[in-house]
């Protein structure tokens, strides 16, 4: 078995110890992302994502902004900013050159701990060479909501997340039967054992998936997403909930 380097960031100790919790933000203005925080803040997630595929985009000071507010309410928690594009079941729109300016630009305000980068976008090496180098963690990710892909896919692409350099890989899929959640579970207990020098997460969709968001750090996920005011994909179980039933 390979020794998986910890990630850690403002003492919170990602694949080490217990799995964290990272719940995301997703209200559309600032003020409802205001209450949704502060609504969130006494069920103490390890660590917040902030959705930007929610909100507009194109007014680039308003971003900063609110950017700046969710830092200084979430520290000195992790923080997440994540993109999602279309592509990948979320709301992003941007053109592949916009999507790069965007994550830099997040990047240049030191504002957030981890920029979240899909494995299949254009250049993503060079792109989080380039999120480095402004001082910003990257989190690989890829989403299947159509389907399970096979095993031997589904290993390939948590290590091609760690050949491109991400400081953590997530992969999430939809299963349409059992046999696609042993799948996954199969895959991260072989990428564990035999490929990870870093951590990653994994996760099947929906109720059929649920096992993974609970017990999924048996067979190496580091970390799970609750739902905090409304759940940002299928299957989220509650922030309260899931610290209760995490087995």
């Amino acid at each position: 078995m390979k020794k998986v380097k910890t990630v850690e960031v403002r003492d919170v100790q990602i694949g080490q110890g217990k799995p964290k919790i990272i719940v995301s933000l997703i209200s559309a203005t600032r003020q409802k992302l205001q209450q949704e925080i502060q609504h969130l803040l006494q069920k103490q997630p390890d660590i917040w994502e902030w959705r930007l595929d929610f909100v507009d985009v194109h007014d680039q000071s308003d971003i900063f902004e609110t950017l700046s507010l969710i830092r200084e309410l979430t520290f000195p928690s992790p923080l997440i900013v994540t993109y999602r594009t279309v592509q990948e079941g979320g709301h992003g729109r941007l053109r592949s050159d916009a999507y790069k300016e965007l994550l830099l630009q997040i990047a240049s305000t030191q504002l957030c701990d981890f920029i979240d980068v899909e494995l299949f976008s254009e250049d993503a090496k060079d792109l989080i060479h380039a999120i480095h180098q402004a001082g910003c963690k990257v989190i690989v990710s890829n989403h299947d909501f159509e389907k399970t892909p096979p095993k031997e896919e589904l290993i390939w692409r948590l290590r091609e997340m760690q050949f491109i350099n991400g400081d953590i890989g997530k992969l999430a899929v939809m299963p349409k039967r059992a046999h696609d959640v042993l799948s996954l579970l199969d895959a991260a207990d072989q990428m564990k054992t035999l490929y990870a020098d870093r951590p990653f997460l994994v996760m099947a969709m929906g109720d059929l998936g649920a096992i993974t968001r609970l017990g999924g750090h048996h067979f190496g996920s580091c970390a799970t997403f609750a739902a905090g005011s409304s759940p940002s994909a299928p299957g989220q179980l509650p922030v309260d909930l899931m610290k209760q039933l995490l087995l």
